[in-house]
């Protein structure tokens, strides 16, 4: 039996198959000696026939005959691989096996998601700027680095979870083209929603002007009716205790001092 520990946004997990499992760059950072006190459990099966879903499994406007893999919900979740996979030596080689865990789903369990956002620390407050991709968020990540010595947590998914009744920013091990993925952590100070524009101009927002845009930047189940209230109830706290930004903005030293200012006054 091969086990592997992990954590994750301060959540402890295992993963554990008959197989040895390779594990990418990315998850590295996240690997952890302490076998105690695991939260989640992921057990790798390998299956000679996996189960046949009838309705059309569509992604990124493909139609796909054979899943890669399923997941499977219980006390423990079941991470069914097809035994074709078994021709590697290790499963997952080349891969990371982090995009095949649905990890959104024990996450929403420790009132936490994943937001699409590159993440700053500067001086211990957390940063996150978040929009959709191309529009600059890993840009404004570098001018805070470059002109206020802040640290990037992660480039592309931020786990924000609530803990005591605080939102925290936690990387993962998926950060895009970024390639960082920092196992660290900072209190969100600020979540700054960017476009590009002609001048830089900062603007708070409240209520359906700070949810929606939560909303469309999480990863999500949309297909779960169950997952997609417990989402939405917690999106909507996030929204409401988290200072929410819309900036827009120019590529300079400017659009830094423009969030910061804000952000001071709300310190």
């Amino acid at each position: 039996m091969y086990r592997y520990f992990f954590e994750i946004a301060s959540i402890p997990f295992e993963i554990k198959g008959q197989t040895e499992i390779s594990i990418h760059s990315s998850m590295q950072p996240f690997i952890v000696e302490n076998e105690e006190m695991v939260d989640v459990k992921y057990n790798v099966v390998c299956e000679s026939n996996m189960k046949v879903i009838k309705e059309k499994s569509i992604y990124a406007d493909e139609v796909y005959k054979i899943d890669l893999c399923q997941i499977e919900e219980g006390k423990e979740y079941d991470l069914c691989i097809p035994e074709k996979m078994l021709l590697n030596k290790k499963l997952f080689e080349g891969s990371n096996i982090w995009n095949f865990l649905a990890f959104e789903f024990p996450l929403l369990e420790k009132q936490a998601f994943i937001l699409h956002s590159s993440f700053v620390s500067w001086k211990g407050n957390g940063i996150l700027f978040t929009a959709p991709s191309g529009t600059g968020k890993s840009t404004q990540a570098d001018l805070w680095e470059k002109y206020e010595a802040a640290d990037i947590y992660n480039g592309d998914r931020t786990i924000v979870r609530k803990m005591n009744g605080e939102y925290y920013g936690f990387g993962s091990p998926y950060a895009g083209t970024s390639g960082i993925y920092r196992n660290e952590s900072a209190p969100i100070k600020a979540i700054v929603v960017i476009e590009q524009g002609p001048e830089n101009i900062i603007q708070r927002l409240y209520g359906r002007e700070a949810f929606l845009p939560l909303f469309r930047e999480t990863l999500m189940n949309t297909w779960n009716k169950e997952y997609m209230e417990k989402m939405t109830d917690l999106l909507m706290d996030a929204a409401y205790q988290i200072p929410v930004y819309h900036l827009s903005c120019r590529p300079d030293q400017d659009a830094v001092n423009t969030v910061k200012n804000e952000i001071l006054q709300e310190l």
